[in-house]
């Protein structure tokens, strides 16, 4: 008998502590901790069943007894979100008072996400401080000739609510009947400071080695502001557009020598930087991310480097071939091009790599 009044004393003041109410279109009411909103659902804390998820569309009323501010978004897409305190109208109606202006209010009818303020987003939940992946890709050939190539990529991330640090390197070799034919080195740092939805400004730069384009040292330091047109995240997904515009410093050391000398020839100019970032996650595991960069020279503008990436992805996992452990593994397929308005002489306008890698992300 005592164990009895025990709990149901232990279940009265649960009930007391979490006051919230939602009063459902049949008449019963579930007391509780409404936890948040999302997705057409209200979570709530109860006593005897632990957290439940109950349509909105069954729901009649919610009553909270909630002191402290919460988060609320009304389009679950867009990353803004406002601070808010709960109150009610003239008429009794829970309303959702913005803290930073008391003069608006939200119905909850226009709420599509609500949760506490020390609670995590559930529409952009955090991300991993540090994220890497690597790639590497081997091909060759042997019979009428003999060819092989070998192309490898590596990066690190490091995400916050509002930076995003990108370290990257990469490397491409080809040899064609025991001659080199292709040899690149690439490795870069892309910083950007996004304060609000639409807006950034990044700090990027790119140093470049390769014979065969004359390149003894390429470097592009650039800097400026850009914009998203769109950048959603929907269940995982991501799809986003961006555009850049701002000032780069190139420089250039040649192999060239200069005539009558030993030194190299070099090239130091300032230019305008354009880009373009098109990223779409696709149902099926499949992934499309192409980047454009055009650096045209400040005082001649018709001399300039057009760099495009275009790459394809697919998650091995969702051939339900590969274990859990190889569940980050992809498949990728990628071309990048290189292209000068005025090459040098003895260089083409386009320089292309073609590669098929596989890549593991951590």
């Amino acid at each position: 008998m005592k164990k009895v009044l025990a709990l149901a004393v232990a279940v009265c003041l649960a009930a007391g502590v979490m006051a919230d109410k939602i009063t459902t279109n049949n008449g019963d009411v579930i007391t509780g901790k409404v936890l948040g909103i999302k997705g057409g659902k209200v979570t709530i804390e109860t006593a005897f069943a632990g957290a439940i998820d109950i349509d909105r569309s069954l729901i009649q009323t919610i009553d909270y007894d909630n002191t402290e501010t919460m988060f609320v978004r009304t389009d679950a897409t867009v990353r803004e979100k406002t601070e808010v305190s709960v109150s009610r109208d003239a008429a009794g109606n829970v309303v959702l008072i913005p803290v930073a202006d008391k003069n608006k209010a939200l119905a909850l009818s226009d709420v599509s996400t609500l949760w506490d303020a020390d609670g995590e987003d559930p529409d952009f939940p955090p991300v991993k401080l540090w994220a890497f992946s690597a790639s590497v890709g081997l091909t060759g050939h042997k019979g009428s000739s003999e060819d092989m190539s070998f192309s490898a990529y590596l990066d690190a991330v490091r995400t916050t609510e509002h930076t995003t640090l990108k370290l990257y390197a990469s490397m491409n070799k080809a040899r064609s009947e025991g001659v080199k034919t292709s040899e690149q080195y690439i490795a870069g740092l892309d910083f950007e400071h996004r304060p609000g939805d639409r807006w950034s400004w990044y700090l990027r730069d790119e140093m470049q080695h390769n014979r065969f384009n004359d390149y003894k040292l390429r470097n592009v330091l650039g800097a400026g502001a850009g914009y998203y047109a769109w950048n959603t995240t929907t269940d995982g997904r991501v799809s986003l557009l961006r555009f850049r515009f701002g000032l780069a410093h190139t420089y250039t050391d040649h192999y060239a020598k200069k005539p009558f000398s030993m030194e190299s020839v070099t090239d130091s100019d300032i230019a305008l930087d354009l880009g373009l970032l098109f990223h779409y996650d696709f149902v099926c595991g499949i992934s499309w991310n192409t980047e454009i960069t055009y650096t045209p020279l400040i005082d001649d503008l018709e001399k300039g480097t057009i760099v495009h990436e275009t790459k394809w992805s697919y998650l091995m996992k969702e051939l339900g071939l590969v274990s859990d452990k190889l569940s980050d593994v992809s498949l990728e397929a990628g071309v990048r091009n290189e292209y000068q308005t005025q090459p040098e002489p003895g260089t083409q306008h386009t320089d292309t790599t073609w590669y098929l890698r596989l890549s593991k992300s951590w």
